[in-house]
């Protein structure tokens, strides 16, 4: 695919450990300094990891195994950018063809949702939690195709590379003929309405009574776009 900035390639994210690692590794270090994410693996729940011991490496397989399944689900799409100088993997999406849900399956979905052990189970509920259940009342029994993760590597930031695996994706939700969903930080909030997001709902989490810094908190706005007209061919 041609890119509108040079040196970069973009790609799909080949559905093996060393991919599964390789994205896993450019998410820790996107949210490095995310206040949330030291919240929500605060040290005295997490593994020990030093030195290395039997139940960090058997958390870190389970990780890595789910990942690679994540990749190989037909209705995942999963892409990455890539720096030509040196072929390290610098950012990536995952988007996802979501078929709509019934308010029962919905339940279901979030009775069985993903807590692993060593998390903040409690605010992990108040923060990713309330956004599911948002998220179940926004889309409903609709199909719509969902940017579920987009994470650039610190020192690759601000130079377009986010916006490019967003366009990817929305050229594909209109070929479709579906509508988009995402939702987002303030961070990464402006990409999002440049591509024609609105904002239709947020939720904002105090995190100083979790242990985070006065003034700290976890907003992220839940965003949708229309069905858009599909594009005309360009290749």
């Amino acid at each position: 695919m041609a890119l509108p900035i040079t040196g970069y390639t973009v790609s799909t994210v080949p559905a093996t450990q060393d991919g599964a690692r390789t994205i896993m590794d450019i998410e820790s270090s996107a949210n490095e300094s995310s206040p949330l994410s030291r919240l929500l693996w605060p040290a005295h729940l997490r593994p020990e990891t030093t030195p290395a011991t039997a139940d960090a490496q058997a958390q870190d397989d389970e990780e890595v195994s789910r990942t690679v399944a994540f990749l190989s689900d037909p209705n995942n799409r999963y892409f990455w950018i890539t720096e030509d100088a040196t072929n390290k993997a610098v950012a990536y999406a995952w988007w996802q063809y979501a078929k709509g849900r019934t308010e029962a399956e919905w339940a279901e979905t979030y009775a069985n949702r993903y807590r692993p052990e060593g998390m903040n189970k409690a605010l992990m509920d108040a923060t990713s939690g309330a956004r599911f259940l948002k998220r179940a009342k926004i889309l409903g029994e609709k199909d719509v195709f969902i940017l579920k993760e987009l994470y650039v590597r610190p020192e690759f930031q601000r130079r377009g590379l986010g916006g490019i695996l967003v366009e990817k994706g929305l050229r594909e939700a209109d070929e479709l003929g579906l509508p988009a969903y995402t939702e987002a930080t303030e961070k990464g909030f402006g990409l999002y309405l440049k591509h024609g997001f609105k904002e239709v709902d947020r939720v904002t989490v105090d995190l100083e009574p979790w242990g985070g810094s006065k003034g700290e908190v976890s907003s992220y706005a839940l965003l949708l776009r229309d069905i858009q007209p599909k594009r005309p061919d360009t290749h």
